[in-house]
């Protein structure tokens, strides 16, 4: 099986979707390459080190839709699969020049049947990473299949001290995220909430956020998040970065435009829920008093090191690109069938 993925390079949840994607092809025997639109969402040296983590796989870049056509061609890919919405034109043609397979996946929320109708209607299948993602496809609903991102869990894991049963007094609580807009009230809640916790329980914020705060110190993105995710005993946040935190270890506090508490085995249990805090799924809106509440409640639970513990399973059962990977390959399957 040959495939051809399609997207934008850039410096988010998309990106590393893609590359942890490729990644897990090259585990398993596909043949993968990919071609990127070219945008100015990155510079020239961003773009050059982010190819280089895609691990020596074939790399074509294009700015007009008609050269992905005959990249598709010189890639001679059995079927292409576009990520990026701004790709998905482009890869349709060239799914029907060359009459094979089109596989899209939805990253955002969007009214995707009013303005793909054309993608959605030949696709073979569509992915969404979500329920918010798949809500808006019309009569094209029947192809999809939900498939949540999934997380390199050999790279995002416990460090030596996460589970050390004498942590001392100090809680680590972190806000993990790369956010804009209503999804970040949960990080100026959280700020609110902080002049009310005891001095023990220090607070501190890892991203990016268009937003004001003056009682948390918010550090920029960095490349390698994880040695600050390891040390967090809580972390809030959502989609991607809430998995990466409970798969370091932390125990893993849904927030983003609303708030739904602690990620748990039952919740996720529950139809359409997802770890995800955008506003269609419609949770409560965080308030101060409610993250005063659920922390302190876990700090002085006795539990603490028990629900870091599970916060790293549930990650592995659930969160694993092993799982997402394995999935997106039936579809491949099911598509070229």
């Amino acid at each position: 099986m040959k495939v051809l993925m399609t997207s934008i390079l850039c410096q988010s949840g998309l990106m590393t979707h893609v590359a942890d994607l490729i990644r897990y092809c090259l585990r398993n025997a596909i043949e993968v390459s990919a071609a990127f639109l070219k945008t100015e969402f990155v510079s020239e040296t961003q773009a050059e080190a982010l190819k280089r983590r895609l691990g020596g796989i074939n790399i074509w870049d294009y700015q007009q839709d008609e050269e992905l056509s005959e990249i598709a061609e010189a890639a001679r890919c059995d079927l292409i699969h576009a990520h990026s919405f701004l790709t998905f034109k482009a890869a349709l043609a060239a799914s029907q020049r060359l009459q094979i397979p089109l596989v899209v996946t939805l990253h955002s929320v969007y009214l995707w049947a009013a303005f793909y109708w054309d993608v959605l209607a030949k696709a073979e299948r569509i992915i969404a990473v979500g329920p918010a993602q798949a809500r808006y496809l019309g009569p094209w609903a029947e192809k999809a299949v939900i498939i949540p991102n999934g997380i390199d869990t050999a790279v995002f894991r416990p460090g030596p001290e996460s589970f050390d049963s004498n942590p001392g007094r100090e809680i680590r609580v972190l806000w993990y995220g790369r956010v804009n807009g209503r999804l970040g009230r949960g990080l100026q809640v959280l700020d609110a909430a902080a002049p009310n916790l005891p001095s023990h329980i220090c607070l501190a914020a890892l991203g990016e956020a268009d937003v004001q705060i003056k009682n948390i110190t918010l550090q920029g993105w960095v490349d390698d998040p994880v040695p600050a995710l390891q040390e967090s005993h809580i972390t809030f946040a959502h989609g991607r970065s809430l998995r990466e935190a409970m798969a370091c270890g932390s125990v893993g506090m849904l927030i983003g435009h609303g708030y739904g508490g602690m990620v748990t085995r039952a919740k996720l249990a529950e139809l359409n829920y997802a770890v995800d805090a955008f506003p269609q799924y419609r949770l409560p809106r965080p308030n101060p008093a409610d993250l005063v509440r659920d922390i302190l409640q876990i700090a002085n639970s006795g539990k603490l090191l028990a629900l870091r513990k599970e916060s790293r399973q549930i990650a592995e059962e659930n969160f694993s690109l092993e799982l997402m990977g394995s999935r997106t390959v039936e579809v491949y399957a099911a598509a070229l069938a």
